[in-house]
């Protein structure tokens, strides 16, 4: 497995290329811009973007959709097809997605959006906006933040301690480390 990060200047979010060790088919994990750096990631790597996992539908995670959409025949994956405004196909909590080679477990993460949703492949969690280094996602109500923090709580803070969370916005990290030195979450704990 080949995981690349892409950082998009315009919406200042991360995506997450997946790929086998040679050519074939990739997975991305959201798509907040699809430009000529994306491009090329991909092609140089001799790869085809098969799938797109959306975390949620907020702007800066699905620019680049209409884009991929023009070059790729991709499948979209996101909790609530409804809210996307493109086609795109369900996921749900508990189901396993198998896509070019990869096994994904979807994690439905509410609070910073009611469409959040985790991505668990082995021992790597793509977060999206739910967890971030030192931070959790933004809230607009307190109801929210409560939903939020239970969403992590209960699905993110007991996986293993070895678990990288790769998130939406801001630099990689470990879920330890967020367990432990997240201001958000040391009160838990």
């Amino acid at each position: 497995m080949r995981l690349f990060t892409y950082f998009s200047v315009i919406s200042f979010s991360n995506c997450y290329l997946v790929g086998p060790d040679g050519p074939g088919d990739a997975v991305l994990i959201d798509a907040g811009v699809f430009d000529t750096g994306l491009l090329s990631l991909i092609e140089d790597h001799d790869l085809y973007l098969r799938h797109v996992l959306l975390t949620h539908v907020h702007r800066g995670h699905i620019n680049g959709i209409a884009t991929i959409r023009k070059i790729y025949d991709a499948t979209i994956y996101c909790q609530d097809p409804a809210q996307a405004g493109f086609p795109a196909r369900s996921v749900q909590e508990g189901r396993e997605l198998s896509l070019a080679g990869f096994e994904f477990r979807v994690l439905e993460t509410p609070g910073h959006s009611n469409d959040s949703v985790c991505y668990l492949y082995d021992h790597l969690a793509f977060t999206g906006d739910t967890l971030t280094a030192g931070e959790i996602g933004d809230t607009s109500t307190a109801f929210e933040r409560a939903l939020l923090l239970s969403s992590i709580r209960d699905k993110l803070l007991n996986l293993g301690r070895d678990v990288l969370i790769f998130p939406g916005h801001g630099p990689p990290t470990r879920l330890e480390i967020e367990r432990r030195f997240n201001p958000n979450l040391v009160e838990d704990f």
